[in-house]
Protein backbone atom coordinates (compact mmCIF):
# COMPACT_ATOMS: atom_id res chain seq x y z
CA UNK A 1 0.00 0.00 0.00
CA UNK A 2 0.99 2.98 -0.63
CA UNK A 3 2.34 5.94 1.58
CA UNK A 4 0.83 9.25 1.71
CA UNK A 5 3.07 12.34 1.50
CA UNK A 6 1.89 15.74 2.31
CA UNK A 7 3.94 18.48 0.69
CA UNK A 8 3.75 22.15 0.16
CA UNK A 9 5.62 24.39 -2.17
CA UNK A 10 6.46 27.88 -0.60
CA UNK A 11 7.28 30.68 -2.75
CA UNK A 12 8.99 32.78 -0.20
CA UNK A 13 8.00 35.83 1.30
CA UNK A 14 4.66 35.20 -0.32
CA UNK A 15 1.79 34.09 2.19
CA UNK A 16 0.45 31.48 0.07
CA UNK A 17 0.51 27.47 0.72
CA UNK A 18 -0.09 24.92 -1.61
CA UNK A 19 -0.78 21.68 -0.29
CA UNK A 20 0.15 18.27 -2.65
CA UNK A 21 -0.67 15.11 -2.36
CA UNK A 22 2.51 12.67 -3.90
CA UNK A 23 0.68 9.61 -3.09
CA UNK A 24 1.39 8.04 -6.80
CA UNK A 25 4.89 8.96 -6.34
CA UNK A 26 6.61 7.75 -3.24
CA UNK A 27 5.89 5.55 -1.16
CA UNK A 28 24.99 15.67 8.88
CA UNK A 29 43.95 23.13 24.18
CA UNK A 30 44.41 20.02 24.58
CA UNK A 31 43.26 16.97 22.18
CA UNK A 32 40.41 14.82 24.09
CA UNK A 33 38.86 11.87 22.37
CA UNK A 34 35.25 12.75 21.55
CA UNK A 35 31.83 11.15 22.31
CA UNK A 36 29.52 10.01 20.25
CA UNK A 37 25.96 11.96 19.29
CA UNK A 38 23.25 9.98 19.85
CA UNK A 39 21.99 8.20 17.39
CA UNK A 40 19.95 9.22 14.23
CA UNK A 41 16.52 9.82 14.24
CA UNK A 42 14.22 8.66 11.74
CA UNK A 43 14.30 10.71 8.44
CA UNK A 44 11.18 13.45 7.86
CA UNK A 45 11.99 14.21 4.43
CA UNK A 46 12.90 12.29 1.50
CA UNK A 47 16.37 12.35 -0.23
CA UNK A 48 15.77 14.51 -3.06
CA UNK A 49 17.64 11.25 -5.30
CA UNK A 50 15.03 8.92 -3.88
CA UNK A 51 13.92 6.36 -5.50
CA UNK A 52 10.34 6.42 -6.80
CA UNK A 53 7.35 3.51 -5.72
CA UNK A 54 7.76 0.67 -8.19
CA UNK A 55 3.88 1.38 -9.48
CA UNK A 56 5.19 4.91 -10.38
CA UNK A 57 7.50 5.52 -13.52
CA UNK A 58 7.68 7.75 -16.68
CA UNK A 59 6.01 11.24 -17.00
CA UNK A 60 3.33 10.81 -14.67
CA UNK A 61 5.61 10.15 -11.64
CA UNK A 62 7.77 13.27 -12.27
CA UNK A 63 4.50 15.48 -12.39
CA UNK A 64 3.34 14.39 -9.13
CA UNK A 65 6.91 15.37 -7.80
CA UNK A 66 6.73 17.79 -5.05
CA UNK A 67 9.92 19.65 -6.00
CA UNK A 68 9.14 19.20 -9.60
CA UNK A 69 8.69 22.88 -10.33
CA UNK A 70 10.63 24.64 -6.89
CA UNK A 71 14.01 25.68 -6.52
CA UNK A 72 14.95 23.93 -3.71
CA UNK A 73 14.08 20.78 -2.18
CA UNK A 74 13.98 19.14 0.91
CA UNK A 75 17.54 15.70 1.32
CA UNK A 76 17.03 14.06 4.26
CA UNK A 77 20.38 14.10 6.88
CA UNK A 78 19.13 11.70 9.38
CA UNK A 79 20.23 13.53 13.43
CA UNK A 80 16.78 14.30 15.46
CA UNK A 81 14.84 16.47 13.57
CA UNK A 82 14.32 18.40 16.13
CA UNK A 83 17.77 20.18 16.26
CA UNK A 84 18.59 23.35 14.69
CA UNK A 85 21.19 23.52 11.44
CA UNK A 86 22.78 26.90 11.70
CA UNK A 87 25.50 27.20 9.09
CA UNK A 88 26.77 25.06 6.31
CA UNK A 89 30.98 25.30 4.58
CA UNK A 90 32.88 23.27 2.30
CA UNK A 91 35.79 23.07 0.44
CA UNK A 92 33.93 21.60 -2.84
CA UNK A 93 30.56 20.07 -4.52
CA UNK A 94 31.46 16.60 -2.54
CA UNK A 95 32.91 18.21 0.65
CA UNK A 96 30.26 19.98 2.25
CA UNK A 97 29.77 20.71 6.27
CA UNK A 98 26.45 21.87 8.01
CA UNK A 99 26.39 22.34 12.15
CA UNK A 100 24.08 22.87 14.42
CA UNK A 101 22.48 22.39 18.45
CA UNK A 102 23.70 19.72 20.51
CA UNK A 103 26.45 19.81 18.47
CA UNK A 104 25.27 18.45 15.27
CA UNK A 105 27.66 18.57 12.85
CA UNK A 106 27.15 17.00 9.38
CA UNK A 107 28.79 15.79 6.46
CA UNK A 108 27.94 15.27 2.60
CA UNK A 109 30.19 13.69 0.48
CA UNK A 110 28.38 13.78 -2.16
CA UNK A 111 25.82 11.15 -2.16
CA UNK A 112 24.58 11.33 1.63
CA UNK A 113 24.92 13.55 4.86
CA UNK A 114 26.76 11.90 7.78
CA UNK A 115 26.55 12.62 11.43
CA UNK A 116 29.99 12.99 12.93
CA UNK A 117 30.55 12.91 16.57
CA UNK A 118 31.44 16.15 18.02
CA UNK A 119 32.30 15.55 21.75
CA UNK A 120 29.63 18.17 23.07
CA UNK A 121 26.46 18.96 23.36
CA UNK A 122 26.58 23.17 23.44
CA UNK A 123 25.27 24.78 19.76
CA UNK A 124 27.91 25.09 16.75
CA UNK A 125 27.39 28.52 15.11
CA UNK A 126 29.95 28.87 12.08
CA UNK A 127 31.96 26.09 10.58
CA UNK A 128 35.15 27.40 8.72
CA UNK A 129 37.91 25.72 6.83
CA UNK A 130 41.46 26.30 4.61
CA UNK A 131 40.90 23.04 3.20
CA UNK A 132 39.65 19.85 3.19
CA UNK A 133 42.01 18.93 5.99
CA UNK A 134 41.32 21.37 7.97
CA UNK A 135 38.26 22.17 9.02
CA UNK A 136 37.06 24.13 12.19
CA UNK A 137 33.68 24.52 14.13
CA UNK A 138 32.57 26.82 16.49
CA UNK A 139 30.73 27.55 20.08
CA UNK A 140 32.31 29.64 22.41
CA UNK A 141 35.15 30.94 23.57
CA UNK A 142 36.37 27.87 25.31
CA UNK A 143 34.39 25.11 22.86
CA UNK A 144 36.23 25.56 19.64
CA UNK A 145 36.45 22.27 17.58
CA UNK A 146 39.00 20.90 14.75
CA UNK A 147 39.12 18.45 12.17
CA UNK A 148 41.62 16.83 9.84
CA UNK A 149 38.75 16.40 7.37
CA UNK A 150 36.15 13.49 6.54
CA UNK A 151 37.90 10.00 5.60
CA UNK A 152 36.60 6.51 5.94
CA UNK A 153 32.78 7.20 6.27
CA UNK A 154 33.70 9.88 9.62
CA UNK A 155 35.64 12.73 10.95
CA UNK A 156 37.66 12.88 14.49
CA UNK A 157 36.85 16.40 15.79
CA UNK A 158 39.28 17.22 18.58
CA UNK A 159 39.26 20.25 21.20
CA UNK A 160 41.46 22.79 19.96
CA UNK A 161 42.87 25.68 22.52
CA UNK A 162 40.08 28.47 23.69
CA UNK A 163 40.33 31.22 21.87
CA UNK A 164 40.82 33.23 25.34
CA UNK A 165 41.86 32.31 29.09
CA UNK A 166 39.36 32.23 31.36
CA UNK A 167 38.47 35.42 32.77
CA UNK A 168 37.36 35.69 36.67
CA UNK A 169 37.35 38.82 37.87
CA UNK A 170 36.49 37.64 42.48
CA UNK A 171 37.47 34.23 42.08
CA UNK A 172 35.55 31.73 42.40
CA UNK A 173 33.15 33.59 40.19
CA UNK A 174 34.17 33.34 35.89
CA UNK A 175 32.89 35.42 33.58
CA UNK A 176 29.97 34.02 31.48
CA UNK A 177 30.68 32.28 28.10
CA UNK A 178 30.63 34.62 24.92
CA UNK A 179 29.63 32.95 21.91
CA UNK A 180 31.32 32.71 18.29
CA UNK A 181 28.77 33.27 16.48
CA UNK A 182 30.46 33.52 12.70
CA UNK A 183 33.98 32.39 10.96
CA UNK A 184 35.96 32.84 7.51
CA UNK A 185 38.95 31.57 6.22
CA UNK A 186 41.12 33.47 3.85
CA UNK A 187 43.08 31.91 1.22
CA UNK A 188 46.58 32.11 2.24
CA UNK A 189 45.22 29.83 5.80
CA UNK A 190 44.22 32.47 8.16
CA UNK A 191 41.15 31.75 9.80
CA UNK A 192 39.32 34.19 11.93
CA UNK A 193 36.41 33.97 14.44
CA UNK A 194 33.96 36.76 15.95
CA UNK A 195 30.88 37.11 18.20
CA UNK A 196 30.21 38.55 21.36
CA UNK A 197 32.89 40.05 23.43
CA UNK A 198 34.93 38.65 26.62
CA UNK A 199 37.06 40.75 28.58
CA UNK A 200 40.96 39.36 28.44
CA UNK A 201 43.79 41.10 29.87
CA UNK A 202 46.17 42.25 27.20
CA UNK A 203 49.94 41.64 27.57
CA UNK A 204 51.47 44.50 30.42
CA UNK A 205 47.87 45.75 31.56
CA UNK A 206 46.27 45.27 34.70
CA UNK A 207 42.49 45.78 33.33
CA UNK A 208 40.55 43.76 31.31
CA UNK A 209 39.58 44.55 27.40
CA UNK A 210 36.08 43.38 25.99
CA UNK A 211 37.26 41.75 22.56
CA UNK A 212 34.86 39.96 20.45
CA UNK A 213 37.85 38.86 17.77
CA UNK A 214 40.04 36.47 17.27
CA UNK A 215 42.64 35.00 14.31
CA UNK A 216 45.16 32.52 13.36
CA UNK A 217 47.31 34.25 11.30
CA UNK A 218 48.96 31.22 9.36
CA UNK A 219 47.71 27.54 8.43
CA UNK A 220 49.83 24.66 9.85
CA UNK A 221 51.28 26.68 12.65
CA UNK A 222 50.70 25.95 16.02
CA UNK A 223 47.16 27.31 17.16
CA UNK A 224 47.71 30.60 18.76
CA UNK A 225 44.64 33.01 18.97
CA UNK A 226 45.51 36.27 18.49
CA UNK A 227 42.85 38.59 19.98
CA UNK A 228 40.97 42.44 18.51
CA UNK A 229 38.03 44.84 19.29
CA UNK A 230 36.12 45.37 16.72
CA UNK A 231 33.84 48.66 18.36
CA UNK A 232 32.68 48.46 22.17
CA UNK A 233 30.00 46.43 23.06
CA UNK A 234 29.56 44.59 19.78
CA UNK A 235 28.26 41.60 18.85
CA UNK A 236 30.03 40.56 15.81
CA UNK A 237 27.73 38.20 13.72
CA UNK A 238 29.44 37.90 10.27
CA UNK A 239 32.89 38.19 8.79
CA UNK A 240 34.03 37.94 4.99
CA UNK A 241 36.80 39.24 3.16
CA UNK A 242 39.81 39.19 1.05
CA UNK A 243 43.41 39.80 2.69
CA UNK A 244 44.34 41.83 -0.31
CA UNK A 245 41.65 44.17 -0.38
CA UNK A 246 40.38 43.63 3.34
CA UNK A 247 38.12 42.11 5.72
CA UNK A 248 34.53 43.12 6.33
CA UNK A 249 32.42 42.08 10.12
CA UNK A 250 29.16 42.86 10.55
CA UNK A 251 26.66 42.55 13.52
CA UNK A 252 24.87 44.77 16.25
CA UNK A 253 24.87 45.99 20.02
CA UNK A 254 25.30 44.16 22.58
CA UNK A 255 24.25 44.10 26.30
CA UNK A 256 23.01 47.22 27.57
CA UNK A 257 24.36 49.39 25.13
CA UNK A 258 22.48 51.99 23.64
CA UNK A 259 24.17 52.64 20.32
CA UNK A 260 22.60 52.01 16.82
CA UNK A 261 21.80 48.41 16.01
CA UNK A 262 23.21 47.86 13.00
CA UNK A 263 26.79 47.92 12.81
CA UNK A 264 29.59 47.38 9.94
CA UNK A 265 33.39 47.94 9.83
CA UNK A 266 36.13 47.11 7.39
CA UNK A 267 39.79 46.04 8.21
CA UNK A 268 42.64 47.12 6.39
CA UNK A 269 44.98 43.86 7.21
CA UNK A 270 48.77 44.54 7.47
CA UNK A 271 51.94 41.91 9.32
CA UNK A 272 50.42 43.35 12.36
CA UNK A 273 47.02 44.05 13.80
CA UNK A 274 43.91 44.37 11.54
CA UNK A 275 42.81 48.50 11.83
CA UNK A 276 39.00 48.58 12.18
CA UNK A 277 37.20 51.48 10.61
CA UNK A 278 33.45 51.55 10.80
CA UNK A 279 31.24 52.45 8.02
CA UNK A 280 27.47 53.25 8.19
CA UNK A 281 25.31 50.66 7.45
CA UNK A 282 21.95 53.01 7.66
CA UNK A 283 20.72 50.20 9.48
CA UNK A 284 18.84 50.47 12.54
CA UNK A 285 18.44 46.33 13.11
CA UNK A 286 21.31 43.55 13.91
CA UNK A 287 23.07 42.19 10.96
CA UNK A 288 23.55 38.54 10.33
CA UNK A 289 25.76 38.08 7.83
CA UNK A 290 28.03 39.48 5.27
CA UNK A 291 29.40 38.13 1.63
CA UNK A 292 30.84 39.44 -1.12
CA UNK A 293 32.09 38.63 -4.80
CA UNK A 294 34.52 41.36 -4.74
CA UNK A 295 36.03 44.48 -3.04
CA UNK A 296 33.47 46.78 -4.80
CA UNK A 297 30.57 43.91 -4.30
CA UNK A 298 29.15 43.10 -0.89
CA UNK A 299 25.96 42.59 0.85
CA UNK A 300 25.07 42.19 4.16
CA UNK A 301 21.82 41.27 4.86
CA UNK A 302 19.67 41.49 9.00
CA UNK A 303 16.38 42.03 10.39
CA UNK A 304 13.58 43.17 9.45
CA UNK A 305 14.67 42.39 5.86
CA UNK A 306 17.44 44.14 6.13
CA UNK A 307 19.70 43.88 2.69
CA UNK A 308 22.76 46.66 2.41
CA UNK A 309 24.80 46.58 -1.02
CA UNK A 310 28.44 48.18 -0.72
CA UNK A 311 30.60 49.20 -4.44
CA UNK A 312 32.91 52.49 -3.19
CA UNK A 313 30.78 54.35 -4.72
CA UNK A 314 29.82 56.22 -1.46
CA UNK A 315 32.67 55.43 0.86
CA UNK A 316 31.31 56.37 4.00
CA UNK A 317 28.07 54.55 3.67
CA UNK A 318 26.34 51.43 2.31
CA UNK A 319 23.48 51.75 0.18
CA UNK A 320 20.18 50.62 1.21
CA UNK A 321 18.58 48.18 -1.10
CA UNK A 322 14.53 47.23 -1.31
CA UNK A 323 13.72 43.61 -0.98
CA UNK A 324 10.18 41.93 -1.18
CA UNK A 325 10.63 40.65 2.23
CA UNK A 326 10.06 42.27 6.13
CA UNK A 327 11.60 38.86 7.46
CA UNK A 328 14.72 38.73 9.67
CA UNK A 329 17.38 37.64 7.36
CA UNK A 330 20.47 35.29 8.35
CA UNK A 331 22.99 34.48 5.63
CA UNK A 332 24.03 35.06 2.44
CA UNK A 333 26.56 33.69 -0.41
CA UNK A 334 26.74 34.21 -3.80
CA UNK A 335 28.60 32.44 -6.84
CA UNK A 336 29.40 35.69 -8.12
CA UNK A 337 27.96 39.47 -8.46
CA UNK A 338 24.54 37.59 -10.78
CA UNK A 339 23.82 34.82 -8.82
CA UNK A 340 23.00 35.80 -5.08
CA UNK A 341 20.79 34.09 -2.21
CA UNK A 342 19.79 35.13 0.85
CA UNK A 343 17.86 32.99 3.33
CA UNK A 344 15.88 34.25 6.41
CA UNK A 345 13.11 33.31 8.81
CA UNK A 346 9.75 31.93 7.60
CA UNK A 347 11.36 30.06 4.80
CA UNK A 348 12.99 32.94 3.34
CA UNK A 349 14.81 32.40 0.19
CA UNK A 350 15.35 35.64 -2.05
CA UNK A 351 17.40 35.75 -5.46
CA UNK A 352 19.68 38.46 -6.95
CA UNK A 353 20.30 38.04 -10.49
CA UNK A 354 22.50 41.20 -10.69
CA UNK A 355 19.43 43.57 -12.01
CA UNK A 356 16.93 42.36 -9.78
CA UNK A 357 15.82 40.60 -6.00
CA UNK A 358 12.95 37.94 -6.44
CA UNK A 359 11.19 35.74 -4.12
CA UNK A 360 12.65 31.84 -4.58
CA UNK A 361 10.35 28.56 -3.75
CA UNK A 362 11.22 25.85 -1.89
CA UNK A 363 9.47 22.77 -0.93
CA UNK A 364 8.52 21.96 3.04
CA UNK A 365 7.21 19.15 4.72
CA UNK A 366 3.92 19.96 6.39
CA UNK A 367 4.22 21.73 9.01
CA UNK A 368 5.61 24.93 10.72
CA UNK A 369 7.37 26.95 8.56
CA UNK A 370 11.23 26.47 8.90
CA UNK A 371 13.62 29.46 9.21
CA UNK A 372 16.41 29.05 7.22
CA UNK A 373 19.72 29.97 8.83
CA UNK A 374 23.07 29.37 6.46
CA UNK A 375 23.55 29.42 2.98
CA UNK A 376 26.57 28.08 1.16
CA UNK A 377 27.56 26.87 -2.62
CA UNK A 378 30.19 25.31 -4.81
CA UNK A 379 28.75 27.14 -7.82
CA UNK A 380 25.62 28.62 -9.39
CA UNK A 381 23.90 24.87 -9.77
CA UNK A 382 24.95 23.85 -6.31
CA UNK A 383 23.63 25.60 -3.89
CA UNK A 384 22.91 23.96 0.12
CA UNK A 385 20.19 25.80 2.95
CA UNK A 386 19.67 24.88 6.13
CA UNK A 387 17.87 25.85 9.33
CA UNK A 388 15.12 24.86 11.58
CA UNK A 389 15.36 21.06 11.29
CA UNK A 390 15.84 21.14 7.63
CA UNK A 391 18.67 20.91 4.88
CA UNK A 392 17.51 22.13 1.52
CA UNK A 393 19.37 21.88 -1.83
CA UNK A 394 18.88 23.70 -5.02
CA UNK A 395 17.26 21.36 -7.57
CA UNK A 396 18.39 23.68 -10.62
CA UNK A 397 14.54 23.05 -12.16
CA UNK A 398 13.63 26.62 -12.03
CA UNK A 399 14.55 29.68 -13.79
CA UNK A 400 16.18 31.47 -10.55
CA UNK A 401 18.24 28.02 -9.62
CA UNK A 402 20.02 28.29 -13.14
Amino acid sequence: MKRLQIWRALVASVPLVVTLGAASCADAGEERSPADLPGPAPNVVPDAGAAADAACDGDACAASSPCADTDFCPVATGPDPRWTLTAVWGSSKDDVWAVGSRGTILHWDGAAWTATPSGTQQTLFAIAGTGPGDVWAFSSRGVVLRSTGFAAGTATWTAAPPVAPTYAQYPPQVHSESLLLSAWAGGSGELWTAGEPYPVVPDGESRPTPMNLWRRAKAGAPVAWDHDVIGSSVAIRGLWGDVADGVWAVGGTSGAALQRAGRTFHATVTAGAPTWTEIDSQSSTDLHAVWGSSAGDVWAVGDRGAVRHWTNATPRRWAIIDVPTESDLRAVWGSGPSDVWVVGDAGTILHFDGETWTPATATFPLGLIPNLRGVWGSGADDVWIVGDSIVLHATGKAKSAR
